[in-house]
């Protein structure tokens, strides 16, 4: 047996949870843009990355536009918790749109589509009409829209986030925005969050021994949710 083959090597897949289906008692969980809002470390990223491994196992494809670290970053970060991306690569099952490589003078992969600027939500409308060109019913995180904020025109970017949303929801794809607390105003946080279908707000408490992560529905269209704040937990499959 190679080295490659070693079950050792390859964590069983985390189980995480709550995912949105276990937040809303009914309503449509596809074709809805999704924004998660939170302070940085509340777990964000990893229930983006955990929302995108449960649409593979479900046979949607994946895409990821990174801005805030490189593709590998998140190949190694979903490999930890036992959702390996490769194979989903290989097979075209999985995307990246590679928003930072580029900007920051990184090393690009050769697997994943360039973003070149982050400051015209224009060519991330277009690289994503190429990318989903052959893909159905892909669930797409973008980590973040923070730094795309940060970088664009303040005055046209919630149009501009709208139409982008819209597009893809009414080509029966999903959507995730990642926003980040602290960083902006609070006008800038209820504009983008009412222009989502559903808004999750993460929380972290630091007052134990142990970080414990949390994660609450505000609300989703069309839908009946809990707004009780319910722990963010990755669980191992008992062996």
């Amino acid at each position: 047996m190679s080295s490659s083959d070693d079950p050792a090597e390859v964590p069983p897949p985390t189980l995480a949870r709550p995912m949105l289906g276990d937040l809303v008692q009914f309503g449509q969980l596809t074709q809805v843009s999704i924004m998660l809002v939170g302070p940085l470390g509340s777990g964000k990223t990893t229930y983006a990355e955990a929302f995108l491994a449960e649409g593979l196992r479900l046979g949607f494809p994946a895409v990821f536009v990174t801005t805030d670290v490189s593709p590998r970053v998140i190949r190694n970060d979903m490999a930890r918790h036992g959702w390996p991306v490769d194979e989903y690569e290989k097979a075209g099952q999985f995307v990246f749109i590679d928003g930072y490589s580029e900007r920051m003078g990184a090393p690009r992969s050769s697997t994943a589509y360039s973003l070149s600027k982050v400051d015209d939500i224009t060519e991330l409308g277009i690289v994503l009409s190429e990318v989903l060109d052959d893909l159905v019913v892909a669930r797409i995180v973008v980590d973040s829209l923070s730094t795309l904020i940060l970088h664009s025109n303040p005055a046209t970017m919630p149009r501009a986030v709208q139409r982008l949303s819209g597009r893809l929801t009414q080509s029966s794809h999903s959507i995730m925005y990642i926003l980040e607390e602290g960083v902006h105003d609070e006008k800038t946080y209820a504009t983008f969050s009412y222009l989502a279908d559903a808004v999750l707000r993460f929380k972290v408490d630091e007052s134990g021994p142990e970080p414990r992560h949390y994660v609450r529905m505000e609300r989703m269209r069309g839908t009946e949710t809990t707004r009780a704040w319910m722990e963010f937990v990755l669980e191992r499959p008992e062996t």
